[in-house]
C-alpha cells in the first residue's frame, strides 16, 4: 500500500454539511482506482485530500488521516507531499504557470530539483507521452481546450510521481487522444504507479480500472437516443468565414446555418477549430474573411456584448467568468426580469444558490454558468464542452433541457467530444476536419 485515507471527514468553509464523511480507501502500487458518482459528491475533494490540498490550501474542517508514501498529509510539508503525489485538476487552465508550453511543463521538474540540463529533455519526453510534442514551442494562449489539457497532464507526468491523482483527465480530449492517454495510464500503472482517477466518462475509464468506487451512491444512467427535431427560420449563419489565432488559419470558408428548433453539435479532433468557430459566432474574435448573420442581420463587426442576449456563449472554462459572490446572484445577473428560481431548479442547483461559485465543483460551476446564460433567454445558446465535470445523470438532464429548449423555437450550438450526449440532444452533427465543416449526420 502506498496511499490511504482513514475515517476521512471534511467540510469546506461555510458549507452546511460534510462533503466527505468517514471515507476509507487504500491505494496500492500498480493499480488504478476509479472514483465514480454524481457531481458535487466528493470525488474532487478526495483527490485534493490525497494531494495534501485539503485542508492546507482550502481550509475547512478536517478529521481522519491521509497518508502518502509514509507521509501524513496533515503534518508533512505540502512540497514533500507534492513530490510523491502529482495531481491534474479538472480545470487545466488553473494548472498553467508559464505562457510558454515547454517552460510550463518543466516547471514541476524544476520544483522537484531536477538539474537544469535535464529540464528540457524530460519536459519534451512528457509531452511526447501524451501526444503533444508538437505543442512544445507553442504558447498556452494559442491552444485549444483539449491541447491545454494534454499539456497540463504532461506537467503532472514529467516528475514521474509514484502516485497520480487525475480529475476528469479526458474531459476535453477527443476519442483518439483519450484512448492513447488511458493506454498510457494503464502502462504507468503496470510499471508500478498508483493511480486514483475521477472520471464521468465511464466508457473511457472502466476498461483500465482495477477497482471502481462509487462516491455518494450510484449515478449511472444511460443517455437515451433521440432523433433530430424539425427546424425553422435561420437564426444564426456563418457565410464563408475563415478563422484562427496568432496568425494560424484553422478554419477555411466555413458555411453554417443554425435554424430555430435545432441543436447543432460540432465534433472534431482537439485543435480542429471548434472553440475558434464558437468564438467567431459569439463575437469574441473577428473573422478575417466571410460574414456572420444573426436574425438575418450582418453582425460580423458587432462585438460580443451587442450580440447578447440574442446570442449567449458558455465557454470551456466558465469558472473564469463567474464574477458574483453566489450562484443565485450569478444567475440573476443574466436575468434582471427573469424567473431565477425556475432556472436554478432546471439545472438542479437550487441547493447551491447561496454558495460561492469558486467553492463548487467543475460540473457545478458549469451548470451555474449554463443557468446564467439560459436566464437571459437567448435565441441561440453556444456551449463549449458543456458536459465537462458532469456525471451521467446530469448529462442526461442537460440533454433533455436542451431538447426542450429547441422545441420552443430557440437553437443550441454545442462543441463536444461526447457523441452520446450529442445524440441524446437530438443534434445534427457537423464534423470539423482540415479547416472544413461538413454534416456527419
Amino acid at each position: 500500500m502506498i496511499a490511504s485515507a482513514e475515517r476521512l471527514t471534511y467540510r469546506y468553509p461555510d458549507a452546511a454539511r460534510d462533503v466527505l464523511d468517514g471515507v476509507g480507501l487504500e491505494l496500492h502500487r500498480g493499480e488504478i482506482v476509479l472514483l465514480a458518482g454524481p457531481s458535487g459528491g466528493g470525488k474532487t475533494t478526495l483527490l485534493r485530500a490525497f494531494a495534501g490540498l485539503v485542508p492546507h490550501f482550502h481550509g475547512g474542517r478536517f478529521a481522519g488521516h491521509v497518508v502518502i508514501d509514509g507521509l501524513d498529509t496533515r503534518t508533512a510539508a505540502p512540497a514533500a507531499v507534492a513530490r510523491r503525489a502529482g495531481i491534474a485538476f479538472q480545470d487545466p487552465e488553473a494548472q498553467v504557470v508559464y505562457r510558454a508550453v515547454l517552460r510550463d511543463v518543466a516547471f514541476g521538474l524544476s520544483n522537484h530539483g531536477v538539474p537544469a540540463a535535464e529540464l528540457e529533455p524530460r519536459a519534451r519526453r512528457a509531452l511526447d507521452r501524451v501526444g503533444a510534442l508538437g505543442l512544445a514551442d507553442r504558447t498556452v494562449d494559442t491552444l485549444s481546450g483539449g491541447e491545454l489539457q494534454r499539456v497540463a497532464l504532461a506537467g503532472v507526468l514529467a516528475p514521474e510521481p509514484p502516485v497520480l491523482l487525475l480529475d476528469e483527465p479526458t474531459a476535453q480530449l477527443d476519442d483518439e487522444a483519450a484512448a492513447s492517454f488511458t493506454a498510457l495510464i494503464r502502462a504507468l500503472a503496470d510499471a508500478g504507479t498508483a493511480v486514483l482517477i475521477a472520471e464521468h466518462r465511464r466508457d473511457r475509464a472502466d476498461r483500465i480500472a482495477d477497482r471502481v468506487i462509487e462516491i455518494r451512491g450510484d449515478a449511472r444512467e444511460e443517455l437515451p437516443p433521440h432523433e433530430p427535431g424539425t427546424s425553422g427560420e435561420v437564426l444564426l449563419a456563418a457565410r464563408g468565414i475563415d478563422g484562427g489565432r496568432d496568425g494560424s488559419r484553422v478554419l477555411q470558408g466555413i458555411e453554417l446555418e443554425v435554424r430555430a428548433g435545432a441543436v447543432v453539435a460540432l465534433h472534431g479532433a482537439n485543435g480542429s477549430g471548434k472553440t475558434t468557430l464558437l468564438r467567431l459566432l459569439a463575437g469574441l474574435d473577428q473573422p478575417p474573411a466571410g460574414s456572420i448573420e444573426l436574425h438575418g442581420r450582418d453582425v460580423t463587426q458587432q462585438p460580443a456584448e451587442l450580440r447578447y442576449p440574442a446570442l449567449a456563449l458558455v465557454p470551456q472554462d466558465p469558472g473564469r467568468f463567474l464574477l458574483c459572490d453566489t450562484a443565485r446572484a450569478e444567475v440573476a445577473s443574466g436575468a434582471p426580469h427573469g424567473a431565477i428560481d425556475e432556472v436554478l431548479a432546471a439545472l438542479d442547483i437550487t441547493e447551491l444558490a447561496d454558495r460561492h461559485p469558486r467553492d463548487l465543483s467543475a460540473g457545478e460551476r458549469e451548470r451555474v454558468a449554463i443557468a446564467a446564460a439560459l436566464a437571459a433567454d437567448p435565441a441561440v445558446l453556444l456551449l463549449d464542452e458543456p458536459t465537462r465535470g458532469m456525471d451521467p445523470a446530469r448529462r442526461a438532464a442537460l440533454a433533455r433541457l436542451l431538447r426542450a429548449r429547441a422545441a420552443t423555437g430557440r437553437a443550441v450550438v454545442l462543441a463536444t467530444h461526447d457523441q452520446r450526449f450529442a445524440a441524446a440532444c437530438g443534434a445534427e452533427v457537423h464534423e470539423l476536419a482540415g479547416g472544413r465543416l461538413q454534416v456527419a449526420r
